[in-house]
């Protein structure tokens, strides 16, 4: 009966085996899974949200330049002395808009970054008009509908830069939600090492306590 007992203890054995091995694969799968949701996680956080963060900072800057420019013009003469300057403003704002584009946009973004082109189209209709003819009345009338644009295009970008804390809080939660489940389960596999070697060793020196009684029992009689 010596064998039987024997092999059930190492079919015992051999199924925490398998358990263990089974439980380590899965928990390295999903770590696999995790780290690859992380990697997407911070990709998306400076693809997607501090470059368009940045672009809107910079559309902030040029739109105030903008400003500052019809500030300082109180003709059409001034205009068109910093009109050189305004087209290096309107190519770098192109540049900036196309590459805003190619970012990842949630539906709300979309809605927001169409007016915002819209406002821009706008400015520089308007600004055709302030290097065209016409008289003084037409100039300032033209001037003050570019102040309006550019008063628009700048509260788009602050409803931009408010989207993006908004989502970048919620790539944020994301991340700790993924880092939270893989600690829980680091701990789970710990918690099923701990127990399979508590029974392991159980059942290995219950098979050598048994060898050893029945090795002593001759020698008893």
């Amino acid at each position: 009966m010596k064998w039987i007992y024997s092999i059930k203890n190492r079919m015992t054995i051999a199924i925490l085996l398998m358990v263990l091995f089974v439980s380590v694969f899965v928990k390295n799968m999903l770590d696999e899974e995790n780290v690859s949701d992380l990697t997407t996680s911070c990709s998306t956080i400076y693809q997607d949200r501090l470059l368009p963060e940045s672009y809107i900072y910079h559309l902030s800057d040029f739109l105030y330049k903008k400003e500052r420019l019809l500030d300082d013009c109180v003709s059409k003469v001034d205009y068109l002395d910093l009109s050189e300057k305004n087209i290096g403003y309107n190519t770098s704002m192109d540049s900036i808009m196309v590459a805003f584009e190619e970012t990842y946009l949630t539906p709300d973004e979309d809605v927001v970054l169409s007016d915002l082109k819209e406002n821009i189209h706008g400015i520089y209709v308007v600004e055709g008009v302030l290097t065209g003819g016409g008289d003084l009345a037409s100039f300032d009338q033209a001037k003050e509908d570019a102040e309006v644009l550019i008063a628009k295009a700048a509260k788009n970008l602050e409803d931009l830069s408010d989207i993006q804390l908004t989502v970048g809080k919620q790539v944020n939660d994301d991340s700790k939600r993924i880092m939270a489940g893989s600690s829980i389960l680091t701990r789970f596999e710990t918690a099923i090492l701990v127990i399979l070697g508590v029974v392991i060793n159980a059942l290995i020196f219950g098979v050598i306590s048994s060898r050893s009684k029945m090795k002593q029992r001759p020698h008893l009689n």
